[in-house]
């Protein structure tokens, strides 16, 4: 993505703000789901925040989600709590990490926080 916008700088910083954006709605979808005991949105919000994060390169969540993905797909909720709280850990993580690189303009504006 850095190659790809190298000449537009503010282009990243937007990418990677709808990224965080779109990265913390799906985290909290999926909490709903394990609340909800809802598999099957568990399932999907993770597969979708696995996908992007792996695009973006945020490995680490990647692997969190896929393993919420599964956990969906086998309908194992009672176990899954643990793996949330490592996958939200991870996406603090890739926000801090993204700042750092990018400057406080990567972070969504508070009122779009979810």
């Amino acid at each position: 993505m850095r190659q790809a916008t190298a000449n537009n700088p503010e282009m990243l910083i937007e990418l990677c703000r709808d990224y965080i954006f779109e990265a913390r709605t799906a985290l909290s979808e999926i909490s709903d789901a394990l609340h909800g005991k809802d598999p099957s949105q568990l399932r999907d919000r993770a597969h979708y925040l696995k996908g992007s994060s792996m695009m973006i390169g945020a490995r680490e969540l990647s692997e969190h989600c896929a393993k919420l993905e599964q956990m969906g797909r086998d309908s194992e909720l009672a176990t899954a709590e643990p793996e949330y709280e490592r996958a939200a850990a991870a996406l603090k993580a890739v926000e801090n990490e993204l700042q750092q690189e990018l400057g406080p303009a990567v972070l969504p504006p508070p009122n779009c926080e979810t």
